[in-house]
Formats: C-alpha cells, structure tokens, sequence
C-alpha cells in the first residue's frame, strides 16, 4: 500500500539527518527535516483517502515516529550543541513525557502505543516550524512552544492509555477512550421483576 511505503521512506531517511548534521550541512538538515514532517501527514492523509488504514499501517507510523524525533534529537544535538543545552529543560519535558508514554502503554498492553490523536497529528506541523526556527538561528521560542506542544500530547495519550481497558490504535482523543467500551464491559440490563415476585 502507498502510505505504508511512504511511512518506510520516512524509516530509512530519517538517520540521513544524523549525517547532514555530521556533515555540516545545515540547509540541507532543514530540508530534509521537512521533507519528512510533509511525509508524516501525507501518509495518513492517503490511507484515509484510499481508505487503505490499519493496524499494521498505525503500528508502522509509530515506528517511524520514533525513528525520526530520536534522529532529530541527535541531529540537533551534534549540530547546535550548545543551544540544546539551553533549550534542554524544554527537550527533557518532550522526551521525557514521550518516554513515559511508551513505558504506560508498554507496562498495561505489552504493546507501543498507536493513537494517533487528533493533537498528534496537529502537533506534527509546530513541531516542523520549532525544528527549523531552532535549526536556523531564528527565535528558539517556536521550539520552545513545539516541545510543551508535545507534552501536553503525550500526556494525552498517558491518560488514554490509563482510560482504555484493551489496546486500541487510531484513538483520536482522550474524549473517545474514555467513551469507548469492549462489549465485555456492558452491564447488561436488569431484569424486571413481576408483580408476584415483590
């Protein structure tokens, strides 16, 4: 399926902005870099399209997230290591939340968690714009409100992960986990009892 190859392309590139970075080549870390958020919502925007979503293409993207904020982190680190030393509280919080995320769904469902949010997919876009303020020299505030962007997504996720009783993917808020049910948690309906039998 194409999303699903366009979310492997993303896997494969992402460690190139490792080595621009090593390379010193910064103009093309950013475009690079942007390349690879465009790819991030294209790859839903056509599974959802061709109406080709599933499991395997949700637990792929999960993949490839991961790959590619843990290869930005290292661009950026080995690029700009001075200004991620300034920026590191901001890029703990991220991370950290991200972490913790992970080790929730991982701890309750033995599995990484896919959701998807509606916040997720938003947060791509300010994520991309952060990444180049930062990367550039411009204002390091862009990179700032992209990383409590990303926490307060996470911790989104945490609380989904806490509300849902069965590992789920493409949740798209917290709003929906806590409404949605496995059929094992229906109460079922209480009988009446007949006039003889009060």
């Amino acid at each position: 399926m194409l999303p699903n190859v366009i979310t492997s392309i993303r896997i494969v590139a992402s460690p190139g902005l490792v080595m621009l970075a090593l390379a010193d080549q910064p103009i093309w870390l950013i475009v690079l870099a942007v390349v690879l958020v465009f790819t991030e919502w294209l790859d839903g925007f056509l599974a959802r399209l061709m109406h080709t979503t599933s499991e395997l293409g949700a637990r792929l993207d999960t993949v490839a997230d991961a790959i590619f904020y843990s290869s930005m982190l290292a661009a950026t680190v080995l690029f700009r290591p001075n200004l991620m030393l300034q920026e590191s509280v901001w890029m703990s919080a991220a991370v950290g939340s991200y972490a913790v995320n992970w080790i929730a769904s991982w701890v309750k469902f033995r599995r990484l968690p896919s959701y998807h949010t509606w916040a997720a997919k938003g947060v791509w876009g300010v994520v991309g714009v952060g990444i180049i303020s930062l990367l550039s020299g411009f204002n390091p505030w862009p990179f700032r409100i992209a990383m409590l962007c990303v926490l307060l997504t996470n911790l989104e996720a945490i609380g989904i992960t806490l509300t849902l009783t069965e590992c789920k993917v493409d949740v798209p808020s917290l709003w929906h986990a806590r409404n949605t049910h496995s059929p094992t948690e229906k109460t079922p309906p209480t009988p009446e009892k007949n006039e003889s039998q009060r």
